[in-house]
């Protein structure tokens, strides 16, 4: 029997027996070892990590699983959860639309923070919690303007990009812009309502062109 598929196992009878966090590894360890010519089998353990992500509290964690195995092979069942779990910037849904928008907007800002530091995660709880506070004040100030009123989730997107924090330190001089992402058929930058490019048949705000949550920003990918 193939080694990654004893860790699959594994992780499923943890998983069925409601012990997600210890499916996890056995789950991530399975998706390391198994071929990428197993496509089938590489898309369901995609599809049950991400299960385990969810019921482990690793939301943001599990959209990404779903996504991978949405790009492997297209399910509509994968799908399906998708649209109920992912919100417009391709995050874990919060329990409002306000919510969302502070989560998309902090995500942003910690991104731009790390990669002005050129740092993989935060180092300290007290790190964390000064950053916290600072993203806060800045969300608090651009409410305050109104900006976000009457936008969709594109718009406020860019928004939140064009946002610059003060950040102590050097960190100002160090500033990293990501990416642009165009679509050279239609001559324009990428939409996050576009059909993603890569062909997962998702959009490209909750495929390539999502926004990475806390988790995966300060933890690391699983």
């Amino acid at each position: 029997m193939d080694r990654w598929l004893g860790d699959f196992h594994r992780g499923m009878r943890h998983l069925s027996g409601h012990d997600p966090s210890a499916a996890i590894p056995y789950f991530s360890r399975a998706v390391r070892k198994c071929p990428v010519s197993r496509s089938e089998e590489l898309t369901r353990l995609l599809y049950y990590l991400g299960m385990a992500l969810k019921r482990a509290g690793y939301n943001n964690s599990a959209i990404r699983s779903w996504i991978a195995s949405q790009k492997m092979k297209k399910r509509e069942h994968t799908r399906i959860l998708l649209e109920r779990f992912c919100n417009s910037y391709g995050m874990a849904k919060q329990a409002c639309e306000d919510l969302d928008d502070w989560q998309a907007f902090y995500a942003i800002q910690l991104m731009r923070y790390l990669r002005g530091f050129n740092k993989r995660t935060l180092t300290s709880a007290s790190e964390r919690s000064m950053l916290r506070d600072v993203i806060r004040e800045g969300w608090e100030k651009l409410q305050a303007t109104g900006a976000l009123c009457g936008k969709d989730a594109e718009e406020k997107h860019k928004i939140f990009e064009s946002t610059k924090m003060e950040f102590p330190l050097f960190y100002q001089s160090r500033i990293r812009d990501p990416l642009l992402r165009v679509n050279f058929d239609a001559g324009r930058r990428l939409r996050v309502g576009d059909p993603c490019p890569c062909g997962s048949g998702l959009s490209y705000g909750c495929c390539c062109g999502r926004t990475p949550g806390e988790e995966e920003l300060t933890i690391g990918l699983f």
